[in-house]
């Protein structure tokens, strides 16, 4: 099923059933974002009182939109406190149950890597900016290729990793812009991987 499909689905069940809308809220948001409705996320967060890992994503992506720095580090935050919530419930034999909220962790800290490096990044790309610019793409590919390294190797769990960052990079990506050519590397270099897990 297409990510276009899935929204028309999920509009036509809470057209049937709008008391529905809480259930559904994290599945409505997040293929929203995933298309690159940002209207209808928009839309979506403001009508709903959820708490959940999608909508609180959703707003942290939201932000990052936007560009404002305080935004941005508040949404952070707050996802934080969402997210980590199942963990805390979960007490400390409870990690098998609580991978999905640390997966979600995990995705909120690289949207701050990726905020963080896109907003260092020079518009110029002569004399110091290209420097500055390679060190900025060198970092964040260690870090990111490590961070995926650290996951479990299945479709289920790196799919939403990369999905996020493509997200990430296309919110104030341009055309041919390095940082967008290098995740984009990065996913390519996986795919081979995830393919033969899911076998």
């Amino acid at each position: 099923m297409s990510l276009d499909t899935l929204r028309t689905h999920v509009k036509g069940v809470l057209t049937r059933n709008p008391d529905w809308e809480s259930a559904l809220a994290g599945f409505s948001v997040e293929s929203a974002w995933m298309v690159g409705a940002w209207e209808d996320v928009e839309k979506l967060v403001g009508q709903t009182k959820a708490q959940s890992a999608s909508v609180a994503m959703a707003r942290v992506l939201l932000a990052m939109r936007s560009g404002e720095e305080s935004a941005i580090m508040d949404t952070l935050s707050v996802a934080r406190s969402v997210l980590g919530l199942p963990i805390t419930a979960s007490g400390a034999k409870g990690y098998r149950r609580s991978y999905d909220a640390v997966l979600d962790l995990h995705l909120t800290h690289e949207l701050e890597i990726i905020h963080n490096a896109m907003t260092k990044f020079p518009t110029h790309s002569q004399g110091t900016g290209q420097r500055i610019r390679r060190d900025i793409l060198n970092d964040m590919s260690k870090s990111l290729s490590s961070r995926l390294e650290s996951s479990l190797p299945t479709l289920r769990t790196r799919e939403p990793i990369l999905s996020m960052r493509r997200t990430a990079f296309a919110l104030r990506s341009v055309k041919k812009n390095p940082l967008s050519t290098c995740m984009y590397l990065m996913v390519a270099s996986v795919v081979p991987v995830m393919h033969s897990q899911a076998k």
